[in-house]
Formats: C-alpha cells, sequence, structure tokens
C-alpha cells in the first residue's frame, strides 16, 4: 500500500560564485538547514540521495559521511540539469513503496567558470544535429527553436525581455538569488547578444551551490514535530522522449523543450493524473527555463494557455505573483542561478515556502495550496505535484 509521503524540512546554500568554498561547504550549509527545519537528527536519516552532474564518483558519501558513519546506502544521480529532480523522485519513490521512512535529498555543483558545452562526450558524437551541425552550444539550439516560434507564432523578443525581466523582478528580492540586478524589459533587450533573438540577460548564468530537503512519511514527521508545516508530495511523472517528440528538431528534447514542449506535456499529464488534479488547480509553478522563453513554452505544455500564446501569457501578467498562475517567484534559473545538480531542489525548496506562506515579500496571495515543479535535463524530465 501506498504511504503519504511529505517535505518536512528544506535548506539552502545561496547560489553565485564561491570560489573559495568547497562542495563540502555548500552542501553542509544545505544539509544542515533541512535537518533542523525538519527536527531530524542525522541518526534518523535512513538514506540519502544526491544529484550532481560534475562530481566524482565518491563524492556524494563523502559529502554525507562528513554528518555521521552511520552506514546508510548512498546513491548519486547525474542527469544533467534533472540530476536534482531525479534524485527527488527516487527517494519520493522509496518512501511511498514503504523501503524507508525518512530520506536526506541533496541537489549541489560547483561551476565557478566555464561553458556548458557538451561537446567531447563520446555519448553525444552519435547525435548527428549536435556534433556534426556544431549544435552542442546550447544557447544555438535554444535560440533556433525560439526563432522557428516566432516565425510560426507571431511571437516577439519583447515577449522574452517581459519573462526574464519578471525573473529579476522576483530575484532581487530573493536573499538566495545569484543575480540580484533592478533590470528593465530595455534592459534586457538592449543586453549583448548571444545568439538571436537571446541576449545575455535572457541566458542563466554559471552557478555553483546547493539545495536539499528531508522527506518522509506523514507519521514520522508528526513524531518529529513537523507535521503542521509538512507539505505532501501528491504525485508525480518522468519520462525522456520518445520517436515523435524527437521529430520535433533541435531543442525539442533538449535544454527545456523550448520549440514544441512536447514531451513537457505528456510528462505532466500523467503527474497531473496521479495528483487527481488538472492545471486549473495549480495555484504556483517552478519551471525550468534556462532561458527567456522556457517558461513561455511551458506555460502552454503545462496547460495554463493555448499553443501559441504562452508569450502573450506573460506580456499580459498571467504568470505574475498576482497573475492567474504565478511563474519561478524566487526569480528562476535567470535570476536565481542553475547550480546543474542543485536546481530540481531549489524549486522544491520555493514551492513548500510558498505553500507554507513563508515567501515572504514574494508570497503569492491567497494562501496557495497545490503547486507544480517542472525540471528538465539531458537525462529526464521530472514534474512533481505538491499540495499543502
Amino acid at each position: 500500500m501506498k504511504r503519504e509521503v511529505v517535505v518536512s524540512g528544506i535548506g539552502i546554500h545561496p547560489f553565485g560564485k564561491w570560489p573559495n568554498k568547497s562542495t563540502f561547504d555548500l552542501t553542509e550549509v544545505a544539509i544542515t538547514g533541512a535537518m533542523r527545519d525538519a527536527n531530524v537528527q542525522f541518526s534518523e536519516v535512513q538514506a540519502a540521495y544526491l544529484g550532481a552532474e560534475f562530481a566524482g564518483f565518491f563524492d556524494a558519501r563523502m559529502i554525507i559521511q562528513r554528518f555521521g558513519w552511520t552506514g546508510i546506502p548512498v546513491s548519486q544521480m547525474q542527469q544533467a540539469c534533472a540530476s536534482g529532480s531525479a534524485a527527488f523522485r527516487e527517494a519520493y519513490q522509496a518512501i511511498e513503496l514503504g523501503r524507508y521512512d525518512t530520506i536526506l535529498v541533496v541537489g549541489y555543483e560547483k561551476m565557478d567558470s566555464g561553458g556548458l558545452i557538451p561537446g567531447g562526450n563520446p555519448a553525444l558524437d552519435h547525435e548527428y544535429h549536435l556534433h556534426h551541425m556544431g549544435l552542442a552550444v546550447t544557447p544555438a539550439r535554444i535560440a533556433m527553436s525560439l526563432q522557428h516560434r516566432m516565425q510560426t507564432y507571431g511571437e516577439t523578443p519583447e515577449m522574452l525581455a517581459v519573462e526574464a525581466a519578471q525573473a529579476y523582478e522576483y530575484g532581487w528580492h530573493n536573499p538566495n538569488a545569484q543575480r540580484r540586478m533592478q533590470v528593465t524589459v530595455e534592459d534586457v533587450l538592449s543586453s549583448p547578444v548571444i545568439c538571436s533573438p537571446l541576449t545575455k540577460l535572457m541566458c542563466c548564468p554559471n552557478s555553483s551551490g546547493s539545495a536539499a530537503v528531508i522527506i518522509t512519511t506523514r507519521e514520522k514527521a508528526q513524531s518529529h514535530g513537523s507535521a503542521p508545516r509538512a507539505i505532501t508530495i501528491a504525485g508525480h511523472a518522468a519520462g525522456t522522449p520518445d520517436s515523435t517528440e524527437l521529430m520535433g528538431g533541435p531543442g525539442a528534447h533538449i535544454g527545456g523543450d523550448y520549440r514544441s514542449g512536447f514531451l513537457t506535456k505528456r510528462v505532466t499529464a500523467q503527474a497531473y493524473e496521479a495528483a487527481g488534479i488538472g492545471p486549473e488547480d495549480v495555484d504556483v509553478v517552478q519551471c525550468h527555463a534556462p532561458f527567456a522563453g522556457g517558461g513561455i513554452v511551458c506555460a502552454e505544455a503545462l496547460g495554463f494557455c493555448a499553443v501559441g500564446e504562452g508569450g502573450r501569457f506573460f506580456l499580459e501578467g498571467h504568470a505574475r505573483l498576482e497573475g492567474k498562475t504565478p511563474f519561478n517567484t524566487d526569480g528562476g534559473l535567470l535570476s536565481r542561478g542553475h547550480p546543474l545538480g542543485a536546481t530540481g531542489i531549489a524549486e522544491i525548496y520555493e514551492l513548500v515556502r510558498q505553500l507554507r506562506g513563508e515567501a515572504g515579500v514574494l508570497q503569492v496571495p491567497n494562501q496557495p495550496k497545490v503547486a507544480l515543479a517542472h525540471n528538465t535535463g539531458l537525462g529526464s524530465l521530472n514534474t512533481h505535484i505538491l499540495k499543502r
């Protein structure tokens, strides 16, 4: 019999450039915060799941054993931008099915310099459009997808800039964000062009940071005294592209599904079904948007507007705090930052705060009850539904 699984504790290390801090420094802050928030001692943790893309093969074990040599199993997920949410997914399923009662989940990454170019990876040599056509530079793939959307739906660079400026507006109020900048739509449009229509301020920065959560059963949360603030994991789904989705072209299945949203739509429909809800029930969203336009495509694929209307969804303010369905209330990847393995857990961190009513000036009004986390990468796409 499946059990009710909850997030009982959350912790985070601010995202940014931390050249003088080690991976252990970053994760220690997040893990300590999550255990304190859940009122859990490390001796009560029965397993640990960690997500990071650029980690050494025994980093996860060393991170956990700094808190105690208790002999628990430690698992490391490496699925690019989806590493953290993949770790969360596996931990959730392990508790739901009764294997454990209390699990620590950690997402982390140290990326103080360098670009995200998957070239040189033998596994990608067989991807013709990535390796042989020179599309291994992520902004180039995304820009081509956005150009296609602009030609198809009449979207404009201004719509992309509105999404980006909203992210910076909210990130300005987030003490854990990397880019705390006051940015206007005009600033976004006039920043240096990376690959048209993308400008520099439409692209996420390289980041270092960590986020952690404690997930447990509702019964255990009661025994820990954390049940009143615990948030239920109501449903989830995960997937990789099928043969029809691969036909979407460059960017359709990598880097956020920017052209079509096929994969996001399919996986999220399964998550809605598992949670027994529909898009009309969702009060707040964290979506994976490392480039402006990611939120636009997700607005359509998650079911909040019709196909081709995503740009207008942002332009007309529907994704704002006071709008119909608020998006990326902590600044998202553009402002909060994008340490690959930490991103999926940072989404959970923010949504738990929103559902608890603890988000301060960034709080979604009217006591949100249902939240959606969407995180994608080369390894998988994961959607989780949380309920208060």
